[in-house]
């Protein structure tokens, strides 16, 4: 690998990776450093919610220090999640799903619903409106067991398959083609990442309803822009949606 994995740091538990590669990046670790944890006690998730982090998951962090706009920053989550949502259709042969803006979603079998299996968190940190580094974090269910309250919605790699899955081997995978699409993103190839995660998308072309933070978006989701943002096709024409909560209607 080029970048990723420079450094790599494993604990056994953690309040959650992203924190503890805020305090390396704080610190001056360089671009690439990978945190891995065998458990989070406070696992993070978007908008503040709590990621359930027990043993059987991969939890990992990777810091990164792109030369970019911070309007640029959503293509990160963008590669994040199409890294991980390939190495498993690799690993496990089972059609993968991208739900944007960062969730990779299984279908356990033919005509089977598709849960999430992996959320994305990308944390921006700027200074005079260029990014200082940016703090990408995988949560990816492998052997892990589900709450009952949430497998209606989630499902782990081993609850799809039937079976466990050596973990090391699907992260090196992640992070390879991680590796790999960064790369491309640093030399501004990004219509060919584009192209892929559309062609994976399980929201393009359907109605959905976007909770964000303006307030409640209904329309036709049209196209992922070059930033990474939805393109709705609204009543009162197309509007740009940055980040928010999708439900398929």
């Amino acid at each position: 690998m080029k970048t990723i994995g420079r450094e790599i740091f494993c604990y056994q538990k953690v309040t959650s990776t992203q924190d503890k590669a805020k305090k390396l990046a704080e610190r001056g670790a360089p671009e690439g450093t990978v945190i891995t944890a065998e458990i989070q006690t406070q696992g993070k998730g978007r908008l503040g919610r709590r990621w359930i982090s027990p043993r059987g998951g991969i939890w990992v962090s990777i810091l990164l220090r792109p030369e970019m706009a911070g309007t640029e920053a959503p293509r990160i989550t963008i590669i994040g999640s199409l890294a991980v949502a390939e190495a498993i259709a690799e690993f496990t042969g089972k059609e993968v799903r991208l739900k944007w803006p960062n969730d990779v979603m299984i279908s356990p079998g033919r005509g089977d619903e598709f849960r999430k299996v992996c959320g994305v968190l990308t944390e921006t940190v700027s200074r005079f409106s260029r990014v200082d580094y940016v703090i990408v974090g995988l949560g990816i269910n492998v052997n892990n067991r589900i709450p009952v309250s949430l497998r209606d919605k989630a499902i782990s790699l081993k609850d799809a398959l039937g079976y466990g899955l050596r973990k090391k081997k699907l992260l090196i995978e992640v992070l390879k083609k991680f590796d790999s699409y960064y790369s491309d993103l640093r030399r501004k190839r990004v219509i060919g990442i584009l192209r892929k995660y559309r062609d994976m998308s399980s929201v393009l072309g359907k109605e959905v309803r976007i909770e964000c933070p303006e307030g409640t978006v209904v329309g036709k989701a049209l196209e992922i822009d070059p930033y990474g943002a939805l393109i709705l096709g609204t009543k009162s024409g197309k509007k740009r949606v940055v980040a928010g909560d999708v439900t398929i209607l």
